[in-house]
């Protein structure tokens, strides 16, 4: 049997003998699976805000009672009930108070097995199933309330990644539910929608994840270019996986551009995807083809390389997708860099004579370390 006792451990330095606290959600779920818990949600019934106020307890956030434990900061949450008034993943009202019974707090969960909870005494609730579905490997929703939320669709397929090792499954009333939600997707934020794939792209097997995405038409719905998906993904970082997705699609610049606009992603992201596309399928035959591919990339320009950008390159050149050696890329890179027009105007050289003298320094440069034997392997 698992040792859910520990899951109470930061809750303690408080007395809370008189108050009926449970651990619910993932935390029991992972321990029952034998996974290490992360963090562990607690529910608090049949008691009031001004009762852990007093307790030591500090509230956080207007939309619903979460209070943090005064020495662990562990979130405490009051049982509660919500009602859908408007579109998207936050589009509820929270109803709180201590009339709202275990049962009831855990029906407005998404899956079954995330709808467990422990009593202080260790006594394990399990009102919905729960625990049948986890040995069973099965993803369900726990009530009709579960087609209300279009965030739970993309949490459906971050579990399925995360938990690839045991090769959970939806269950066939859980499938029908989400090929039907698949319109009120495009409720959602892109940066909620960002976070959950991330998520799986930080999992275990993300491949699993993605997969599924496109089974059950989320694919078509959020990101029809990204249709297919690598039988498994090379890299680690979640940049470079989300690199491997994308090129594994064959995409074009402008949809590369479009993407990066639609969902917002940073800076370094759209960089290194824009570095992706012109470093695939490239190859240095000469000087002047490494001179031009350089130029492609913006690293001849007055600006330092970003380090950040520049480690993802060289983690992703593990994969099939470019033949340019990078590391190598990158030395004689920092050799023709240090070329400068200072070298010239001290001479007396301006002009459009400027340009062509570094462009003939640098192409000197770049021919002595592809042609020196030893020097340039791959180049």
């Amino acid at each position: 049997m698992a040792d859910l006792s520990r899951l109470f451990g930061p809750l303690e330095g408080v007395e809370l003998a008189n108050l009926e606290i449970y651990a619910v959600g993932g935390a029991i779920r992972d321990t029952l699976l034998g996974l290490p818990p992360k963090d562990v949600d607690y529910v608090a019934v049949g008691t009031t805000p001004e009762i852990l106020l007093n307790l030591g307890f500090r509230q956080v956030g207007k939309d619903f009672p979460v209070f943090l434990h005064p020495k662990s900061h562990a979130e405490l949450a009051l049982a509660r009930t919500e009602r859908k008034i408007k579109k998207g993943h936050a589009g509820f009202i929270v109803h709180a108070d201590p009339s709202v019974t275990l049962e009831t707090d855990l029906r407005r969960r998404d899956f079954t097995v995330n709808a467990i909870a422990l009593s202080r005494d260790g006594h394990i609730i399990d009102p919905y199933g729960g625990q049948d579905d986890l040995n069973d490997r099965i993803l369900r929703h726990v009530s009709p309330a579960f087609s209300e939320d279009p965030l739970r669709v993309l949490r459906c397929i971050r579990f399925l990644a995360q938990l690839s090792t045991y090769e959970f499954k939806i269950s066939t009333e859980t499938v029908d539910v989400i090929k039907s939600m698949s319109h009120s997707l495009r409720e959602l934020s892109v940066e909620r929608i960002i976070v959950e794939l991330d998520k799986t792209l930080d999992s275990t097997n993300p491949a699993t994840g993605l997969v599924n995405l496109h089974r059950l038409g989320i694919t078509e719905v959020l990101i029809p270019d990204l249709a297919v998906v690598p039988d498994r993904f090379i890299c680690r970082s979640v940049e470079a996986r989300l690199g491997e997705w994308i090129l594994v699609n064959q995409p074009t610049l402008e949809c590369i551009e479009h993407y990066t606009r639609k969902f917002r992603l940073t800076n370094l992201r759209v960089n290194f995807l824009t570095a992706l596309f012109k470093l695939k399928n490239k190859k240095i035959n000469d000087a002047a083809s490494c001179l031009e591919l350089m130029n492609q990339l913006g690293w001849l320009r007055g600006n330092d390389p970003d380090p950040k950008l520049d480690e993802l390159l060289i983690e992703f050149d593990q994969t099939q997708f470019i033949e340019v050696p990078i590391t190598r890329l990158f030395e004689v890179r920092n050799k023709v860099r240090e070329i400068t027009a200072a070298q010239f105007t001290k001479k007396g050289i301006y002009g459009k004579a400027l340009g062509e003298a570094i462009y003939a320094e640098r192409l000197k440069v770049l021919a002595t370390e592809i042609s020196a034997p030893g020097t340039a392997p791959g180049l």
